[in-house]
């Protein structure tokens, strides 16, 4: 549940031991807690939103690869993608920032030189990212 910051590890009984000795105490606090509980008892809608997700993430990277300025979009199990513009990156994510959409530059990371990531998001807010990211990297390479 990322819009909450929620996440949970299923694993063998001794891994979450070791992760659980570097936890910090009462690290997730009770209305998250309480949201994530019943979130989970909502298989219904959890289910319809991994669809959508699912569906959503699978549209996204079509439309990035056909931009002729991406040249990769890596696989992806997550609610979000990585993909790598051919130049620009940094201004490109900050001036798409200016505009109102938020993304992460990631071209300080160890293999991802001029890349960015972007969270998956409606229907309408992934075309708002893909226009202004189209738009915004044509001003920038003018």
């Amino acid at each position: 549940m990322a819009g909450i910051r929620c996440g949970f590890a299923i694993g063998p009984a001794d891994v979450i031991q070791l992760m659980n000795n570097v936890k910090a105490p009462y690290n997730v606090n009770k209305l998250t807690s309480d949201a994530a509980a019943n979130a989970l008892k909502n298989t219904a809608t959890l289910e319809e939103n991994i669809r959508v997700l699912l569906e959503q993430r699978e549209l996204m990277e079509k439309q990035l690869i056909a931009l002729d300025f991406v040249e990769k979009v890596y696989p992806s199990d997550a609610n979000f993608l990585l993909f790598r513009v051919k130049q620009k990156a940094n201004e490109l994510y900050k001036t798409i920032a200016d505009r109102g959409i938020v993304s992460r530059f990631r071209g300080n990371e160890l293999h991802c030189n001029e890349c960015i990531r972007v969270t998956i998001g409606t229907a309408a807010e992934n075309s708002k990212f893909l226009e202004q990211l189209e738009d915004v990297y044509k001003e920038l390479t003018a």
